[in-house]
């Protein structure tokens, strides 16, 4: 009686580990295709994969805005003058008061980066097309 009962348990063990190793393998086969039907609508850089003929501006460590390559150009330009163009001495916004003629960036909060009006119209611009021009 002994025995049969051992065999009768071995077999359930050994059906509950064939069900458990089916179940493991068929919720590793539906991540791996969501995985994949997620990855097919990103690109190479994930969801901030500008579309064709656009790249990440570069402002600041992180901006994924999509600018035209001649953008981005301007913006690491700017970037590089930013302390030329700052008043010296300061004045009403302390150190980061620009020159006459410029005026803060605002690319984001805080981006107190000294540059044309132009410019500024530019990034703010940029930003509100943002997300239609990712992939």
């Amino acid at each position: 009686m002994k025995n049969i009962f051992i065999r009768c348990l071995r077999c359930l063990l050994l059906a509950v580990m064939v069900l458990l190793t089916t179940e493991i393998f068929m919720i590793s086969l539906s991540h791996a295709a969501i995985s994949d039907s997620t990855s097919a609508h990103l690109g190479p850089y994930g969801p901030d994969t500008c579309i064709s003929g656009y790249v990440w501006r570069d402002a600041f460590s992180g901006d994924h805005v999509c600018v035209t390559p001649e953008q981005r150009t301007q913006t690491a330009y700017d970037n590089g003058q930013a302390l030329y163009r700052v008043k010296p001495g300061g004045g009403p916004y302390g150190t980061d008061t620009c020159r006459d003629g410029y005026v803060w960036r605002e690319a984001f909060a805080n981006d107190h980066v000294c540059v044309t009006p132009e410019q500024r119209t530019q990034a703010a611009y940029d930003n509100s097309q943002a997300p239609y021009r990712y992939q």
